[in-house]
């Protein structure tokens, strides 16, 4: 059985500068340990979520783990399969074995109990389980943060008294919710196609991190202005603001280029980014009521008021705006917020003139291009989200 504390010190050895996840009982006492406030943890709605934030972490110039119960971990299989692998993110996963050996544990759990180490082999992720000797488990750990260097992610199995849960929960106090500000409302001018809004966007000049989210956005933007601060998701729809939230949990000033289909899809990530962000977040919500590149099929955000629930999660502002001249200025309006997370959404027009360019590149170079620019242009300030600074 190993301690938690020395297996957090093994963590902070090997440069692990996010750990982030969601609970399970037979690691409990490893998240009491977390949760006390004093290493870099930041819990997630949803083990997907938990994987772009750790690609985000990476992105920033560190490394992620990535910790859940394998009940999660069909959650994790698209950001896995559609993000890690193919930019060639590593992430390295601690999956907690529910439902083995076999009638050990609750019916619910028994099938993935039984497949977990054989699905995350079919994901092309090396996978061993987590030993109970604490200097095999060191070689185990330093052999993952060796994989990272070559851009490859690693999986370790955590069975049932892996580690020891005798650690009683940390005594934490949240701070008391404030009431939600009022959404601000901006009508002025006709209605903005997508590119016109990122066209808006980029006119600011605001040289920060950018994020876009898959489909027409990111192509939209590649098309548009193709810099080294863009990243662009060609899949793992939804997954755009915890990635983006990777980057501000270094301390970094983030922009995400959302949509309202894919924020539908993940909204449990206004909650972690509300709770955790310090640094400046703006985040764009491009509302055309369409899942445009798969055919213009109507979403369900008809209804959907994004900026109250943004506000609503612990948003610090946020501006719904309907018109060009709304969204600009709207948009600099946001960017002079510097303290958290705030939101604007933008309904647009539906339709593209013609198909948008997808990027020539490599995505492992492309991933490789931004964390470069990143950690070359930004300097992570002391204590992580607190605050950051641009290298001169």
């Amino acid at each position: 059985m190993l301690n938690p504390a020395w297996f957090l010190d093994e963590l902070d050895r090997h440069r692990i500068g996010c750990i982030t996840g969601v609970p399970c009982s037979y690691i409990s006492g490893l998240y009491s340990m977390l949760e006390d406030g004093t290493r870099p943890y930041f819990p997630a709605t949803s083990e997907g979520e938990a994987v772009a934030i750790a690609a985000g972490a990476w992105l920033a110039g560190s490394r992620g783990l990535v910790l859940a119960q394998n009940s999660g971990l069909g959650n994790m299989v698209n950001p896995l399969s559609s993000l890690t692998e193919p930019f060639e993110i590593p992430v390295i996963l601690g999956v907690s074995r529910r439902g083995w050996p076999a009638g050990t544990d609750e019916p619910q759990h028994a099938l993935m109990g039984q497949i977990t180490p054989d699905l995350l082999r079919l994901l092309g992720i090396h996978t061993e389980k987590l030993a109970l000797d604490q200097a095999a488990a060191a070689r185990q750990l330093s052999h993952a943060a060796g994989r990272c260097d070559e851009r490859r992610s690693m999986a370790f199995v955590l069975e049932k008294g892996v580690l020891d849960n005798a650690v009683p929960p940390a005594e934490v106090a949240e701070p008391e919710p404030l009431p939600p500000p009022a959404v601000r409302v901006l009508r002025a001018g006709p209605r903005p196609t997508r590119a016109q809004v990122l066209e808006s966007w980029l006119a600011l000049g605001i040289s920060r991190p950018t994020v876009a989210t898959t489909g027409y956005t990111s192509r939209e933007l590649y098309g548009l202005d193709d810099r080294d601060g863009h990243f662009y998701l060609v899949g793992s729809m939804g997954c755009a603001p915890a990635l983006a939230g990777g980057l501000a949990f270094a301390g970094l000033p983030v922009t995400v280029l959302d949509g309202d289909g894919a924020l539908l899809m993940r909204m449990g990530s206004l909650a972690t980014l509300a709770r955790h962000v310090r640094t400046p977040f703006l985040h764009v919500v491009l509302d055309n009521g369409r899942h445009e590149s798969t055919g213009g099929q109507r979403t369900n955000s008809g209804g959907v008021d994004f900026a109250a629930a943004a506000l609503a999660c612990g948003y610090r502002a946020a501006w719904r705006c309907d018109g060009r001249e709304a969204v600009t200025a709207a948009l600099r309006e946001a960017v002079a917020h510097h303290d958290g997370c705030v939101l604007v959404h933008c309904l647009v027009r539906p339709g593209v003139a013609a198909k948008p360019p997808r990027p020539k590149d490599r995505l492992p170079d492309l991933a490789l291009r931004f964390r470069t620019h990143v950690t070359d242009n930004f300097a992570v300030a002391e204590g992580g989200s607190g605050g950051y600074s641009i290298r001169p």
